[in-house]
């Protein structure tokens, strides 16, 4: 294939994902045109029987002018999403001599009509873009499964975790209440900006906040940007161990779980701020202080007091706030 002239290339990494990517495909063909390329990569995973992905892929791209590359691997389920968006990245480099941008989606996603105008609006002024990724409103009714007051309590948690980051890690070059994550659902980058921290690693899940906490550790701007939409598909059955789906099925079983990740308890936020650890969004937070979600009622009220200043030091040099029952 000769090189391909357009600026902008667009990851997709798909397993089994015959039913979705057609959808994918359409939204983002759609807008574009001559500045972007498209790279699909199917991940044939060993020990499982692969569908017809890639022959759907080739044959829509035979329909478009848009270049929509199809790669296929066969991975171990070890190396999963992060190999796939680090070899479709590497192709989009060696296929695109002009490459300047690297967008990255899943094959079970709706961008929204203006995604890539906006991603690449944003890049002109930071070096990174963090999209905002909502459920697929055709499915959202199964997220009337998940109990309201847990769920209440987790939004609750996480933008006080937010607040505790934005008021001592502060970022300039994202709103002070952003949305505060961090998907391969909608990913942008600097060509140059991912090179220069390694792209993407070779992780079974946790690509993307890895990808996101090395570019802010190093010092590069990313921003979360709020108008940089993503409809997300609202499977319990997904394709990444730990991924979206797992968090969705964890949360409409009906049993108690294990909140977001990047969601530490007050204690650890406070010890890591004094000690000077706190580093930056999204943290990487050791299994064992992952809180569960009917424990989060007492933490709400710690962190509220340590934000609202209305703490004590305690003997261990963390501040002590008062507790009462709800």
């Amino acid at each position: 294939m000769p090189d391909l002239l357009c600026p902008t290339a667009i990851v997709i990494p798909a397993r089994n994902e015959s039913a979705r990517i057609l959808l994918c495909l359409q939204a983002l063909v759609a807008q574009c045109g001559t500045r972007a390329a498209i790279h699909v990569v199917v991940n044939n995973t060993a020990g499982e029987s692969a569908d017809d992905t890639a022959e759907r892929v080739r044959a829509f791209a035979d329909q478009t002018a848009v270049p929509i590359l199809v790669q296929t691997l066969r991975l171990t389920p070890s190396q999963g999403v992060g190999t796939a968006r680090a070899r479709g990245a590497a192709a989009a480099l060696r296929t695109q001599p002009r490459l300047a941008h690297i967008l990255t989606t899943d094959a079970d996603c709706i961008v929204a009509p203006d995604w890539l105008e906006r991603s690449l609006s944003h890049l002109s002024e930071v070096e990174a873009v963090c999209g905002h990724v909502t459920p697929m409103v055709s499915e959202a009714a199964i997220l009337d499964r998940m109990d309201a007051q847990l769920a209440t309590m987790e939004g609750r948690y996480r933008a006080l975790v937010l607040a505790f980051y934005a008021a001592h890690a502060p970022e300039t070059t994202s709103p002070s209440d952003h949305h505060g994550e961090a998907a391969g659902a909608s990913l942008a980058l600097r060509a140059a900006t991912y090179l220069s921290v390694g792209g993407f690693r070779a992780l079974a899940t946790g690509e993307d906040r890895d990808l996101v906490r090395r570019l802010k550790t190093a010092g590069h701007s990313v921003r979360h940007a709020g108008d940089v939409r993503v409809q997300a598909s609202c499977r319990l059955a997904g394709r990444a161990k730990g991924g979206m789906a797992a968090a969705l099925r964890d949360r409409t079983c009906g049993s108690d779980y294990l909140i977001d990740d990047a969601l530490p308890p007050p204690d650890w936020l406070v010890k890591h701020r004094a000690q000077g650890t706190l580093g930056v969004w999204p943290p990487h937070l050791p299994p064992d202080q992952r809180l569960r979600a009917s424990e989060l009622a007492p933490h709400i009220r710690r962190l509220e007091g340590i934000l609202a200043g209305d703490t004590r030091i305690s003997p261990f040099g963390l501040p002590q706030i008062a507790t009462h029952d709800a």
